[in-house]
């Protein structure tokens, strides 16, 4: 089952030349008992060019592009060399994985196992790499129906976690280029 889910997942995320969805993203941290929820795009356009762009509640934007992070503080830019910094370049590569269905693949430092949740199929992802697992302990990405990635969940060993949750996909449509540029 796993080999017939994996394939079919993979094939729907590599034929997106280009995708541009909507997020909330929550934060939740036990010990504190506290949690806070950001809002934003995300706009991705095939192999490895990602925007994350948080708009409330404040504006701020991350770009992935070229080896570069760019970030846009609310006007503040600054840019960051992914290949001298391994912390940005291992977050560059899990966000683009997430999008491009190469996570899903990468068994040199994930594993990967598959479950069936209500009409929902869910990859739990463990990574092998130790500087990854301080990061966090495992990835639990949320597929529909549709094959398309309604969320992503990232678990600490805390026990704290980051929820991601996508709506309004639009796959292989025109994104403006002036929407990646730094």
């Amino acid at each position: 089952m796993s080999l017939k889910i994996s394939s079919q997942l993979t094939e729907k995320m590599e034929s997106a030349k280009s995708l541009y969805g909507e997020f909330e993203q929550t934060k939740v941290m036990k010990m504190m008992d506290a949690e806070s929820t950001s809002y934003g795009k995300i706009y991705y356009k095939s192999p490895d060019i990602i925007k994350w762009e948080y708009t409330k509640p404040f504006p701020y934007s991350l770009l992935f592009k070229d080896n570069f992070l760019y970030i846009d503080d609310d006007g503040h830019k600054s840019k960051q060399d992914m290949s001298s910094n391994k912390m940005f370049a291992k977050l560059g590569d899990l966000i683009t994985g997430s999008l491009n269905g190469k996570l899903l693949k990468d068994d040199e430092h994930f594993e990967v196992e598959y479950q069936k949740k209500n009409t929902n199929v869910e990859a739990i992802i463990t990574p092998k790499d130790k500087n990854m697992v301080d990061m966090f302990e495992k990835v639990i990405m949320s597929f529909g129906n549709d094959k398309m990635l309604q969320s992503v969940k990232l678990l600490e060993e805390t026990g704290d976690y980051t929820l991601i949750s996508f709506k309004n996909w639009e796959m292989n449509k025109p994104i403006k280029p002036s929407v990646f540029q730094p």
